[in-house]
């Protein structure tokens, strides 16, 4: 026996170093371990969840193929009842971008994940029948789903809890019927009220014959220092609870719009005004009313686009008489209770009943429902917008990518290119809440016209032609989000530049940009290289880079991205106290690089290229997207060129693609990303 043998390994703290794999098609389950190196490298969640697909992910390989796998991971914080770290994230290939994918949402699968053991759950193969993939602890179990195929997401929940446990015994991930039947803009439901949206996840479980996912554990993730760690995380409860005083209750009253007050909405933007808000502000702000608060501000100042990115808010939808009707305030009327994604000092979400239309227990439409069911559509009925995000929520279907293909058919019909008989008899126009109601049913059900629609705006525009693709507004197959380039240039790069096209979600210096919002690792970089101008480009490229590598980091550490909004957490300390590490603000943020270089790179090895990424006229204000009234009146935006300088940022070349070999082999990952690593 060597000596080395009589040493006792180093005691692990903060991951259990346990990967569950499971293969549907063989019924069968093993374990692989994982480094502790890893996780210093790429944290958790994404970061761990991006080496797992490069690893194990078969390059060129259909979203939707029995070979492709996903994975379910852990933030490095969730698991321990960290402060907004009630999160799961989930990664994979997108069957409608043909992209990396990933999404982070609201719930306590990753939680209750980590209970039992494992850090992530990576699945594979696809079932012979309909499949519940049930994990309690050291059991792993297949179980038929037959009875619960073709169900809606609430009845699915309802059987799946009182089957299983209660409400906290165990965590849920499941698909309604869009998911099933193969919908590319299918979402998967987390706990109920939450989404993997975006990017057709709920595609990919149907495709697996995989209802639902149900975990449960009992046991715990190891601490380093709990005295510390508890401290820390009762520090930020606290400090989030406390009583704002009566200046910050002035300041979020006058934050929340008012009629009378949108000369000053439109003018921000013309005047390119940056108004920074107390952080305190804006967490009683988000509180009360989370992303519901910015509905009808938005819509007035122009970073909501309407009617299909070629409207004007102010002109065609204004606060006075319409958007109004939209605003949080209106929304808080129907509110019944509010609702967190678990662990949150600040629940920003809720649940709504609205008793005309025979609506109880149903998650609170937010800022992007809202907007994309009401403003974009012209309908400001906020019922009907509440049925739509309903019907979203029942089959499983992303709100955005539903609503903005209902836009582009609105197009449609006012064109003449789309018919009443085309649409099954339902007379869809601009403000016909009733009718987009009908058509998100159909593409829930995947039935009639919503078997075209349900698989997004680009395949729409494929299957009806007639030219309808020049108004079919999307990045590489995906739907953008209800943030508008013209207004905040940045989160057009974001839609551009990040491997996930279309998307608000992935990290950007837009909020910095337009509304004056600090770098959440200060210590990290100097202030001059992520505080912008919303006028000028210059330095814009270098800010991007900065926002969207710290946001990986939070994601690595399964954090909530609005804590980036309303205050910066203490992530190295709270990272020290649960692993021992010792890491800086500076490690963390070359954590989220690493993370932003493997989600890149998984997209090179695909064979998808920059070029392959290009945003819709009417995002850049060209063609009949430069608007002639408004607040963004004749404004243009070179999203390529700004793409360019956030590319030269991150050192990647903007051509291929492909990270410097220098600032690989700095990072550490030049061996990783072999044969995917520039000059």
């Amino acid at each position: 026996m060597s000596e080395n043998a009589l040493v006792p390994a180093a005691p692990r703290f903060g991951s259990h170093g346990r990967i569950l794999h499971v293969d549907l098609g063989e019924q069968r389950h093993w374990v692989e371990h994982v480094e502790e190196a890893v996780y210093r490298q790429f944290l958790g969640g994404y970061g761990l969840g991006a080496w797992l697909m490069w690893k194990h992910y078969p390059a060129g390989t259909d979203a939707l193929a029995p070979e492709a796998c996903f994975a379910i991971c852990s933030g490095l914080l969730t698991g321990v009842k960290t402060p907004f770290s009630g999160r799961i994230q989930i990664v994979g290939k997108s069957p409608l971008t043909g992209t990396w994918a990933d999404s982070n949402s609201g719930g306590s699968v990753a939680a209750h994940l980590r209970a039992a053991g494992y850090d992530a759950l990576v699945v594979r193969g696809k079932a012979a029948a309909p499949t519940l993939l049930v994990i309690q602890d050291d059991e792993v179990r297949f179980e038929p789903a037959g009875e619960l195929w073709g169900k809606q997401v609430p009845e699915t929940f309802d059987d799946l809890k009182a089957r299983f446990g209660g409400k906290r015994d165990v965590g849920v991930s499941a698909i309604g019927p869009a998911g099933e039947r193969g919908a590319r803009i299918a979402s998967v439901m987390n706990d109920r009220y939450h989404a993997f949206g975006r990017q057709g996840f709920g595609a990919v479980y149907g495709s697996k014959q995989l209802k639902a996912i149900v975990v449960g554990g009992s046991g715990e993730v190891p601490v380093h220092d709990e005295r510390a760690f508890r401290a820390l995380c009762k520090q930020i409860t606290d400090d989030y609870r406390r009583d704002v005083g009566w200046f910050m209750r002035l300041f979020a009253w006058v934050a929340k719009p008012k009629k009378w007050l949108s000369w000053m909405y439109r003018l921000m933007p013309r005047r390119r005004m940056k108004i920074t808000a107390p952080v305190r502000a804006m967490r009683q702000l988000w509180s009360q009313r989370g992303t519901t608060a910015a509905v009808s501000l938005s819509v007035e100042n122009g970073d909501a686009p309407v009617k299909n990115w070629k409207g004007v808010g102010s002109r065609d939808f204004p606060l006075r008489t319409h958007s109004s009707k939209l605003d949080g305030k209106e929304v808080d009327r129907y509110i019944t209770k509010k609702l967190s994604c678990g662990d949150c000092p600040m629940p920003c979400k809720g649940i709504v009943k609205v008793k005309a239309r025979g609506l109880s227990d149903v998650r609170r439409p937010d800022y992007e429902t809202i907007v994309g069911f009401g403003a974009n559509l012209l309908n400001d009925d906020l019922e009907l917008v509440t049925a739509c995000h309903d019907a979203c929520n029942r089959y499983g279907i992303d709100a955005v990518s539903s609503s903005a293909t209902l836009a582009w058919a609105c197009e449609a019909v006012e064109r003449g290119d789309l018919t009443v008989d085309d649409l099954d008899g339902v007379d869809l126009r601009w403000g016909n809440g009733e009718a987009a109601l009908a058509l998100t049913i159909k593409m829930g059900e995947r039935d009639g016209c919503g078997a075209w629609l349900a698989d997004g705006v680009q395949r729409a525009a494929a299957h009806l032609g007639k030219g309808s693709d020049a108004y079919a507004v999307h990045v590489h197959g995906q739907e953008p989000a209800y943030h508008d380039p013209r207004f905040t240039s940045l989160m057009g790069v974001t839609y551009i530049g990040d491997p996930t096209p279309g998307r608000h979600t992935a990290g950007s210096a837009s909020w910095n940009e337009t509304f004056g919002v600090g770098f959440t690792l200060p210590a990290a970089v100097d202030k001059k290289t992520w505080n912008v101008s919303w006028k000028e480009d210059a330095g814009k490229g270098a800010a991007q880079a900065h926002f969207s590598n710290a946001h990986q980091a939070m994601n690595g550490l399964g954090l909530c991205m609005f804590t980036m909004l309303t205050g910066n957490l203490p992530w190295a300390d709270l990272v020290n106290a649960l692993t021992g590490w010792g890491v800086t603000d500076d490690e963390l943020l070359v954590c989220g690089e690493r993370i932003q270089n493997l989600r890149a790179a998984f997209n090179r090895r695909e064979g998808l290229r920059p070029a392959d990424f290009t945003a819709h006229p009417r995002m850049m204000g060209e063609g009949d997207g430069n608007l002639t009234a408004g607040p963004l009146k004749g404004v243009r935006v070179a999203l390529p060129v700004l793409r360019d300088d956030y590319y030269r940022a991150m050192t990647w070349d903007p051509t291929t693609g492909d990270v410097s070999a220098t600032r690989a082999r700095e990072l550490g990952i030049d061996g990783l990303l072999e044969g995917f690593v520039g000059s």
